[in-house]
């Protein structure tokens, strides 16, 4: 069921394309005026950063009727946290494409982060889990919602769903039993939270600490004791698997997060990947020594090494003390030589 819905989710994931052809672009004349186009101050922002959220606004300058266009500018916004904007384009997506279900996705999550009440995020899960049934994490997060919102038969319900598209999903397991303790049925805790650590969920704080509870309630003293003492020493953080999430995380170009997936990439092996993130580094840090490093051992590991040897030996002046740029500056002038 995973790998299954690993191939929906790359059918289904937005594009970063600012100008799609889509069908939202021959909306009905009779809609609703388009609203002002969202426009941040991008003065203080990094070139690459500025750029990308310019280009995806014109895009919709030049198609104001387009709900893949709104919706593209709006995922732009969302990953350089500019929630506002985002929010904005993400309804007025809905308007002009209501049967896309990421626009009422991503407007949940972008909603929430601004105070909306659990029942308006609710809703809109609703209606993308209605417009797209098989992707879980969209049910989970609606029992999240619902939960907040007190709506526990409909949070179970919701949980109960995501785990029959994706029954090692550890999240929805966990909320399961939370929901079920919260009803009063310590037993049925007990299950989907002891189904939840045998997923992946040993070292998350908030599931111990509810089977804690849980085993307390049914009597079980010693094991509750055993799980309540290990909740200090263990993250608090359990992941969400979120593949839409995790696209519009991938739009983010700032330095920052191009520099942290270019590691990662090269650490992947991921040579021509990495230059390119690198490549955006570069606009917005020209003079640090690990800017010329990376892509000085992306350029030699591609086997470019005359275009290499200058950023190494860049690298190198910036950072005369760091062994690690020494051992690849001579490497590379061993190789160049020979």
């Amino acid at each position: 069921m995973l790998l299954a819905g690993l191939l929906l989710v790359a059918a289904l994931v937005l594009s970063d394309n600012p100008d799609p052809e889509d069908k939202g672009s021959g909306a009905d004349p009779g809609i609703a005026a388009t609203p002002t186009i969202p426009a941040p101050d991008t003065r203080h922002m990094e070139a690459p950063v500025r750029r990308r959220l310019e280009l995806a606004r014109s895009a919709v300058e030049r198609k104001p009727n387009s709900g893949a266009a709104w919706g593209a500018y709006g995922a732009i916004c969302d990953a350089h946290s500019l929630s506002e904007c985002a929010e904005v384009c993400y309804t007025r997506a809905i308007a002009l494409d209501p049967q896309d279900y990421r626009w009422f996705y991503l407007l949940a999550f972008v909603s929430e982060l601004r105070g909306a009440s659990p029942d308006q995020v609710a809703a809109r899960y609703e209606e993308a889990s209605r417009l797209e049934p098989r992707l879980p994490t969209t049910f989970y997060r609606l029992g999240e919602a619902l939960t907040r919102a007190g709506r526990l038969d409909e949070a179970s319900a919701a949980y109960g769903r995501a785990i029959g598209i994706d029954p090692k999903l550890a999240v929805a397991h966990r909320g399961l039993g939370q929901v079920a303790l919260a009803r009063g049925d310590a037993q049925a805790a007990v299950t989907s939270l002891e189904r939840a650590v045998a997923l992946g969920a040993d070292r998350n704080a908030a599931t111990l600490a509810s089977l804690a509870q849980a085993q307390m309630r049914l009597g079980n003293v010693v094991v509750a004791e055993a799980n309540a003492a290990r909740v200090a020493g263990v993250s608090a953080d359990l992941p969400v698997p979120d593949p839409v999430r995790a696209r519009i995380r991938e739009m983010n170009v700032s330095s920052a997060k191009s520099a942290t997936r270019a590691v990662r990439m090269i650490q992947a092996g991921r040579y021509d990947a990495a230059l390119e993130q690198m490549r955006i580094v570069e606009e917005s840090r020209p003079d640090e020594p690990s800017t010329h490093y990376r892509i000085g051992l992306c350029l030699a590991r591609l086997g470019q090494l005359n275009e290499a040897l200058p950023r190494l030996e860049r690298a190198a002046e910036l950072a005369p003390d760091n062994e690690v740029v020494q051992r690849e500056l001579e490497r590379v002038r061993g190789l160049v030589g020979g």
